[in-house]
């Protein structure tokens, strides 16, 4: 169900968020063994929920959003609940505050679920051939679900498998370089990550620089209704003083199935031909992205192919100066996180005890998983990152709004390829992929209305269904089937 839908029958009395809160965690109880999505489920769920039901009788709802479940990646800081990255090092550790975002969520009557798994340290640990895709010490290894033992893509694995398999209305997930993105697309799902600066980071575990915060949800209105929640401006990080606006837009007004006529739309055939990060077999994404073209021109876009981009090669290079401010970026954000913390039950001060806390721990399956990216943390000299500050826009090049929509899936008959590390499918029959709309700073009204438009007239994600699904219904929870919830939520 969407979030209007959900919102009208909460409205209207068909079920309560208690009810929804217990169907969700039952969903979770059924699938999470097998796809590992969901590191935890917050222990105040159920009592959130009859509190809102009471408060909506009383007061009537705060928005559209009220006693509605949602998850967020395990990177998020929230009261009550670990904040780990997916190591084992950080179980039981307890910032001082929880992320502006939560509260923001909260205000809106959002019922923050539990969390979701991940890319351990958002991919920031381990070389490619070493580690996988959705794999954590603490989670496990999250599966995409259109194909068997899928790579779900990362670093927000957990955030786009749960909400693809309805363990909640939506996720919040966090992306430096495609984390919200990718695994948006490899779910058949729907994501926004914002420009970098319209939503708060503070006390995530994130790359400053780079990083951005941003929904994934099941349509293109549902990510809409979520951005407007999460957006504005928090004192704890500075670059949200960049919002151009003094109040935020109301991003579902923008969702009209109109939205393409009169657009212009460039594509940077240098961009797409050659992907950064992109291994998918290109012909059968390809055709559907001619075909597409077609039916943009249709709806009443102008295309303007060839509209490369300019010194693309040099910034793709894999020795161009933001592939190395990433190391060095990272140890100084990672400590300075460590530092915030309340209670550090391992008392991880410096990148060099994170690493002495990995090795020592055996779930964290050192040497097996190498810590190729700390090493190069670790080493990493200050006055470079300077440099590249200095040098080169870094931010410009990343801060950058993209929405991702639905496209298609992988033909029949596509060959099985493999992950670098050997242990998932990358490519295979019936694994998703996504287009992707990207915009000046700010642009998402824009955004939105044009991936709106698209989705209305294609409704590609329809067309697959994933290999494994929950089999709970909200109608089983309304009906009182109530041994049946017992029977696999024992701590009902």
């Amino acid at each position: 169900m969407s979030f209007n839908e959900i919102s009208e029958s909460l409205s209207n009395g068909s079920f309560n968020s208690e009810d929804l809160v217990q169907t969700y965690l039952a969903r979770i109880a059924e699938v999470n063994p097998i796809i590992h999505s969901v590191t935890e489920t917050n222990p105040d769920a159920l009592e959130l929920a009859r509190e809102l039901d009471r408060e909506r009788v009383q007061n009537g709802p705060r928005s559209k959003l009220h006693g509605i479940p949602i998850l967020v990646k395990d990177t998020i800081s929230v009261h009550g609940m670990n904040n780990t990255a997916g190591s084992y090092c950080l179980v039981g550790a307890k910032t001082k505050s929880e992320a502006s975002i939560i509260q923001r969520l909260r205000d809106a009557g959002v019922i923050i679920l539990g969390k979701d798994n991940l890319s351990q340290w958002g991919n920031a640990r381990s070389s490619a051939s070493s580690s996988s895709n959705g794999w954590s010490a603490w989670g496990g290894q999250t599966y995409g679900v259109y194909h068997h033992h899928q790579d779900p893509c990362g670093s927000s694995s957990g955030s786009a498998v749960s909400t693809t398999l309805g363990l909640a209305a939506a996720a919040i997930g966090v992306e430096t370089v495609g984390s919200i993105t990718c695994p948006a697309m490899r779910s058949n799902l729907v994501s926004i990550k914002p420009t970098k600066g319209l939503v708060s980071r503070d006390n995530i575990i994130i790359t400053k620089l780079r990083g951005s915060v941003g929904p994934i949800a099941r349509s293109v209105r549902d990510a809409a209704i979520l951005v407007s929640v999460i957006a504005g401006q928090s004192p704890d990080d500075p670059d949200t003083k960049s919002i151009p606006f003094d109040t935020i837009p109301n991003y579902e007004s923008m969702c009209d199935p109109e939205g393409l006529k009169n657009s212009r739309l460039a594509i940077p055939r240098n961009a797409i031909t050659n992907p950064f990060g992109g291994n998918m077999n290109k012909v059968p994404v390809m055709a559907k992205f001619e075909e597409v073209l077609t039916l943009l021109r249709d709806l009443g876009a102008t295309i303007i192919d060839n509209a490369n981009y300019s010194a693309y090669d040099e910034i793709n290079s894999p020795t161009a100066p933001q592939n190395f401010v990433g190391p060095a970026e990272y140890k100084e954000n990672i400590e300075r996180y460590l530092s915030s913390l309340e209670f550090n039950p391992h008392d991880l001060h410096s990148l060099d005890d994170l690493i002495a806390c990995t090795k020592s721990h055996p779930e964290e399956e050192y040497p097996d998983r190498d810590i190729e990216f700390w090493e190069a943390a670790r080493v990493a000299d200050d006055r470079w990152s300077d440099k590249v500050i200095a040098g080169s826009d870094v931010a410009g090049l990343t801060g950058h709004p993209v929405i991702t929509v639905p496209l298609g899936f992988m033909p029949p008959d596509t060959p099985i390829r493999l992950n670098a590390r050997g242990d998932l499918v990358e490519e295979g029959p019936g694994v998703p992929f996504g287009l992707s709309f990207i915009g000046r700073q700010f642009s998402e009204q824009t955004l939105i209305r044009l991936a709106y438009a698209f989705e209305q007239s294609t409704q590609f994600a329809a067309e697959v269904a994933p290999i494994i699904l929950p089999t709970t219904e909200i109608s089983d929870i309304t009906r009182g089937k109530l041994g049946f919830l017992e029977s696999i939520i024992p701590w009902l």
